[in-house]
């Protein structure tokens, strides 16, 4: 690209005001949160506590959920706690929640959103110095960069990222750090006066795989596209001694992660994610209308993240950067530089790959790939700007207020338009009607969803059914055919499935509790939420029937999937996934 107009000073200046900026928004957000995705709430649990909730009928007080989330004192940088419930759950390694944890020790016995957001927010700062440094290193150009890096920071997809208190900052900040290090390593001309300085990025980039590996598993994907990138170029370049260098830290560096966490390879290939352990066959026309379905969605997710929430808009960008790219290298001949496609392969792969597999329609899943997407737009924008204006950044300083000004402009408008995820909607579930509540769920655990709901009251009975909504599947079904997949009634099936695979691992039906228990009949009057996956005509009769509450009223009822384009949308929203009533 053009030459620099910004000094290395002034542009650090600059890239630290967009950070504090950006996180100064995202706080704001953090503010106006209320609630937590369910993920989240697993995020302290699994970090912090080895407590576990009475879920069989028993009562669960403040004090029992205030332990379930936080730490003991006797627990404090408990490495081993960390461990164990990893391995329990078999879904994540350890690293992120030995942060979280870290940070929770400093609190004993207190649960805050704050402590969570606190590693995202010094990971988003990491990720936009990472972002700006892969930048100089592909545009040579602090200006283009810090555009790039502007255009990420004040994007919705940037907000989420922070707020969302899961592992997928701290993977990104990671994913970025890998990138940057394998461009300046292929970059490098390692000279022979100074033979140390090899070894410093092979101890770079070891600590960023082994704390990437153990962070989320994703970071093995976004790796593996990286590297091989750099395996080809560099044995193009007849480079064999660097390529080993690179290669043998990487493998050293898994290696140990292997070592201080074994169950990797049992979690990534067996874990309880995705649909692989489900006893159900799709055909043919149903996979590929969902699939384009799926990449759909994911379309749709990028659109509100970073395109104002306009498909229009997002479809018009990605068709104008493609022909100009397709014009370039057939009719100009031009190919795009070697540090470019380093950014380009890995992140757009990585993106059609985990549209196409991840268990949820979910920006979750993505986040790590944002980044670079955002950098990608940007200077296909200069670039073609540059190209249709018929003159050059160096000539005149169109490009200078056109490119920040046009990314201002969609940013800002983003902001003022588009809710992010995860700041959840306005309820009025954390104003108790009654003294006590009761939840009614299923094997699948969703009373998990509502921890900070139950906080509010002073006492918490959790039963379990194993009578599952008559009617969840016909509605999947019907969800799906409305988004144009030919399901061919296998949407239903997969849902039973899903549904009885949930049920294999906790038979009891605990419903019975309620005949008897004493504590239930001192109410005079009591909160009940009654998940979707329940049968919810089966619950509100049975509590009439054995208890003396025999009336009720709806306090909140459950979203309805038609209010939803994705699935996520509806998942992701707290207050949805339950009906929820007062008897009296």
């Amino acid at each position: 690209m053009s030459k620099n107009s910004l000094s290395n000073k002034t542009s650090y200046i600059i890239l630290t005001v967009i950070i504090l900026v950006s996180l100064a928004l995202s706080t704001f957000f953090m503010f106006t949160k209320q609630g937590f995705h369910e993920d989240e709430l697993l995020t302290y649990n699994l970090a912090n506590s080895a407590h576990q909730l009475t879920t069989d009928g028993g009562w669960n007080t403040k004090a029992d959920f205030n332990n379930y989330l936080t730490v003991n004192p006797s627990d404090r940088f408990d490495v081993n706690l960390v461990i164990k419930n990893q391995i329990i759950d078999a879904s994540h390694p350890p690293f992120y929640y030995f942060l979280v944890n870290t940070v929770c020790s400093f609190f004993p016995g207190v649960f805050s959103k704050w402590f969570a957001y606190s590693i995202n927010a010094v990971a988003m700062a990491g990720i936009l110095i990472m972002l700006f440094k892969i930048g100089k290193l592909v545009s040579k150009n602090n200006f283009y960069s810090l555009t790039a890096v502007g255009a990420y920071a004040l994007s919705i997809a940037c907000i989420t990222t922070t707020i969302y208190l899961r592992m997928y900052a701290t993977l990104t900040f990671f994913v970025l750090s890998f990138i940057y290090l394998t461009i300046k390593i292929y970059n490098t001309v390692y000279n022979k006066d100074k033979p140390a300085k090899p070894y410093i990025d092979c101890i770079m980039l070891f600590i960023v795989v082994l704390l990437g590996v153990l962070t989320q598993y994703y970071f093995i994907l976004f790796a593996g596209l990286t590297g091989l990138v750099f395996l080809i170029f560099t044995l193009k370049n007849k480079e064999f001694s660097k390529l080993v260098r690179y290669i043998i830290t990487a493998l050293l560096a898994a290696a140990a992660a292997f070592a201080i966490y074994p169950y990797i390879i049992s979690n990534v290939l067996g874990g309880n994610r995705g649909l692989g352990s489900l006893s159900f066959n799709v055909d043919f026309i149903t996979i590929v209308t969902y699939v384009i379905y799926k990449l759909g969605t994911y379309v749709q997710i990028v659109a509100k993240e970073l395109f104002v929430n306009q498909l229009w808009l997002a479809v018009l960008c990605t068709v104008c950067a493609l022909a100009f790219a397709v014009y370039m290298r057939f009719f100009k001949k031009k190919k795009l530089s070697r540090n470019a496609v380093f950014i380009v392969i890995p992140a757009v792969i990585f993106f059609t790959a985990i549209a196409l597999i991840s268990p949820f329609n979910s920006d979750r899943y993505v986040m790590a790939s944002l980044p670079l997407i955002v950098m990608i737009f940007v200077f296909a924008f200069i670039k073609i700007i540059e190209f249709v204006s018929g003159f050059g950044f160096a000539k005149k300083n169109i490009l200078k207020f056109a490119a920040p000004v046009l990314v201002l402009a969609v940013t800002v408008c983003g902001l003022i338009t588009v809710k992010p995820y995860y700041t959840y909607g306005k309820t009025n579930l954390y104003n108790p009607q009654s003294e006590n509540c009761m939840f009614v769920g299923t094997a699948m655990l969703e009373w998990n969803k509502c921890i900070d709901k139950m906080m509010q009251y002073d006492n918490t009975m959790i039963v379990q059914t194993d009578k599952m909504s008559p009617t969840l599947g016909q509605e999947l079904e019907n969800f799906a055919e409305k988004r144009g997949v030919i399901t061919h009634g296998k949407i239903s099936e997969m849902a039973k499935a899903y549904m009885n695979n949930g049920g294999e691992k906790e038979k009891t039906d605990s419903m019975q509790a309620l005949k008897t228990d004493k504590k239930l009949n001192e109410n005079e009057n009591i909160t009940v939420y009654v998940s979707r996956l329940a049968d919810n005509d089966y619950v509100l009769n049975y509590i009439k029937e054995n208890t003396k509450f025999k009336h009720c009223k709806l306090i909140q009822k459950d979203y309805d999937f038609d209010e939803f384009y994705n699935w996520y949308d509806y998942f992701a929203e707290t207050e949805s996934y339950c009906n929820v009533y007062l008897f009296y």
